[in-house]
């Protein structure tokens, strides 16, 4: 138990918020600094959990924001030499994507009038790694966001 609290400890990004209970819809308490209670059947394992805030903080982190808020401007057009990247907290654009939409952008990066945005990581991720860095940042978004993703995710996967 000390271990787990220990790992989770290390992913807290330095956060100085208190901490918040995040609970699996079974009836199991796992503790995940300031992340939102999860809506019903947002099943996060601390394993999970641990492995996505670490390779985000490796691969994310730089351009993302340590607690996925991404750039400040990011709505904001500029003249074409940047793009500042956007929120995965659930404030931006980022929970009205499908997941094999997220899945893709990561794998593949994304480009802007030709420009690229963000790199893909198909070469550093494997499927488990990016599932887990998802995993991380869907655990950020508040219970509302999740549940409408979450929605919009099973329509889609129904008709497609």
């Amino acid at each position: 138990m000390l271990g787990v609290l220990g790992a989770l400890a290390l992913v807290a990004c330095d956060r100085q918020e208190p901490s918040t209970k995040v609970v699996k819809s079974e009836p199991q308490v796992t503790t995940m600094p300031t992340a939102p209670a999860p809506a019903p059947g947002r099943d996060f394992s601390v394993e999970s959990l641990t492995r996505g805030a670490t390779l985000y903080r490796e691969h994310c982190l730089q351009c993302h924001g340590p607690e996925a808020e991404g750039h400040p401007d990011w709505q904001t057009p500029s003249n074409g030499t940047f793009t500042a990247a956007p929120p995965l907290n659930g404030t931006g654009n980022d929970w009205k994507r499908p997941k094999r939409d997220l899945v893709a952008i990561i794998k593949n990066g994304v480009a802007k009038n030709g420009i690229p945005a963000m790199p893909g990581y198909k070469e550093r991720l494997d499927e488990q790694e990016i599932e887990a860095v998802i995993t991380w940042f869907q655990v950020l978004w508040p219970p509302d966001v999740y549940d409408r993703w979450l929605k919009a995710n099973i329509a889609d996967s129904a008709s497609g």
